[in-house]
């Protein structure tokens, strides 16, 4: 290595030149899914019906552990949005339904922290729409859930 200090007006530049040799480095990388299910995205696939353009649930998710508080980690967000409304995805408190033999059954009874997906029509419009939304928790499971929706024509309208 050499060094060569250069002065310009008062002050000083430090000018070095290193020999380098370049080595050629291999590496392998193993790429597996997070989660342990062999099927890590989950697909669902539901059908709900709205009269007008009533706002209506068309997914609740949460995920808690068994003393009923919120999971860190856990998000819902719209994938494909409709066509021919809007869908709004809130954080809030809801009601589930765990199996009885689940250790979160003991929240059945209370509200849990939790993620809505509500969905409105259009105003006027009147036929089928859908909507995918996609579910995550920490650990690397994955739900895209495929929501048909029917928009029925409301009796004054």
């Amino acid at each position: 290595m050499r060094a060569r200090i250069v002065a310009l007006s008062g002050l000083a530049a430090l000018s070095l030149s290193v020999a380098t040799v370049a080595q050629e480095r291999r590496f392998e990388v193993t790429v597996r899914p997070v989660s342990s299910h062999p099927d890590a995205v989950q697909k669902i696939r539901v059908s709900k019906a709205t009269i007008g353009s009533s706002r209506i649930v068309i997914w609740s998710g949460a995920s808690v552990d068994p003393d009923c508080t919120e999971h860190p980690g856990y998000t819902l967000n719209v994938v494909e949005p409709p066509a021919h409304g809007e869908v709004k995805v809130m954080a809030e408190p809801v009601f589930m339904t765990f199996p009885p033999n689940n250790p979160r059954a003991v929240c059945n009874y209370r509200k849990v922290p939790a993620r809505q997906a509500y969905y409105t029509a259009n105003p006027g419009y009147v036929g089928r729409d859908r909507v995918v939304l996609e579910g995550a928790t920490e650990d690397g499971t994955m739900r895209h859930v495929t929501i048909d929706v029917e928009v029925r024509k409301a009796a004054n309208g």
